[in-house]
């Protein structure tokens, strides 16, 4: 409230301003060539107000209510019609003062005030800058609602992007859980000594998710361990099917990551390509750095008597991280996806 009352007073005390220095104007303009400016105050005083009521007609009717709602030729027709009551009116001003101030002396009236073109020239000049500047000030509000309108659109935008990052990743945990805890229902199942060493992985990872995840970015290094600790899960229950090649590089630069971006193609690999191996299926897993880009590589066979399986490369895992690669690394990414006959094969080219 007192931010809008502030407003009205700084708008008042500007109209008052340029009200003061158009009526100055007139008394120099009109009075340059007389030398009693008692007349020429008198003279002023009377056009005055003609000039006030002309420019509000013009600034806060016609220019709002046509101009800005393009309907030109009404504002074109009645702009003329002002013009031509406005000098109509004018002319009435100057025959009053010829009359009953200057009581038909000649001499009396201001020289300026017998010719048309000066009255004219007087008297619009100040509508036109008082025209002007109404213009240009809307132009600035239109500039800086428009600015609003942008800044308030990409906040609204960030927020949304937010929100479904969140979605995302609270997405992910379930869904990594339900897997692992699968592998490790097996091993109890089997009553395999191997067990305990899951449980512990499965710890380290669960804290990993739930403590360390919660930033929009994480420590390449950090999010390699996890996927080390993953991948040895994956190991300990296909340990006698799986022929596992690893390559993961020694020195991480310093470089961040989103977190859990890579692990479901991962978990991809193993759900959809070992599992269902009859043999000994083969996972091969790559990360390569150079400079900020990271590559990353992963390639697994395939049961070759499954003709199609939608689930492979259309399942929650694999679209959630190409919407978390969308919102995370617009146009920062390359990933191609290829379903082969007898293998499945991802390459990631990230820029961190």
């Amino acid at each position: 409230m007192q931010k809008l009352r502030n407003s009205i007073i700084s708008r008042i005390l500007s109209h008052i301003l340029f009200w003061m220095v158009a009526y100055f104007f007139f008394v120099v303009f009109y009075g340059r060539a007389n030398r009693e400016y008692s007349d020429t105050i008198i003279f002023a005083s009377m056009l005055f107000p003609l000039s006030i009521a002309t420019t509000y007609f013009i600034n806060y009717y016609l220019i709002p209510r046509y101009l800005f709602t393009k309907k030109y030729s009404k504002f074109i027709l009645l702009s003329f019609y002002t013009f031509v009551i406005s000098i109509w009116l004018e002319l009435i001003i100057t025959l009053s003062i010829f009359v009953f101030i200057s009581n038909y002396q000649m001499y009396k009236m201001d020289p300026s005030s017998f010719d048309a073109v000066l009255l004219f020239v007087g008297l619009y000049f100040i509508i036109i800058v008082a025209t002007a500047i109404k213009l240009v000030r809307h132009s600035f509000q239109i500039q800086k609602k428009n600015r609003e309108l942008d800044n308030l659109k990409l906040e609204t935008e960030l927020k949304l992007k937010e929100a479904e990052l969140k979605l995302l990743k609270a997405q992910i945990h379930p869904h990594f859980l339900f897997n692992t805890l699968n592998n490790l229902y097996g091993l109890t199942l089997e009553k395999s000594n191997k067990a305990p060493d899951l449980v512990l992985r499965l710890s380290e990872i669960l804290d990993y998710i739930l403590y360390r995840c919660n930033e929009k970015r994480v420590s390449l290094s950090e999010e390699i361990h996890n996927l080390k600790n993953y991948i040895e899960i994956e190991k300990i229950r296909y340990s006698e099917k799986l022929n596992l090649e690893l390559n993961f590089p020694e020195n991480t630069n310093n470089l961040s990551i989103a977190p859990l971006i890579i692990l479901p193609f991962v978990e991809n690999a193993f759900k959809h390509g070992v599992s269902n191996y009859p043999g000994i299926a083969t996972v091969k897993i790559k990360i390569l750095l150079t400079g900020n880009n990271l590559i990353f590589n992963i390639e697994n066979t395939k049961n070759p008597n499954i003709k199609k399986d939608k689930n492979y490369s259309k399942g929650i895992g694999l679209n959630n991280v190409k919407q978390r690669l969308n919102l995370m690394y617009p146009e920062k990414y390359i990933l191609s996806i290829n379903n082969y006959a007898e293998t499945f094969l991802v390459n990631l080219t990230l820029q961190l």
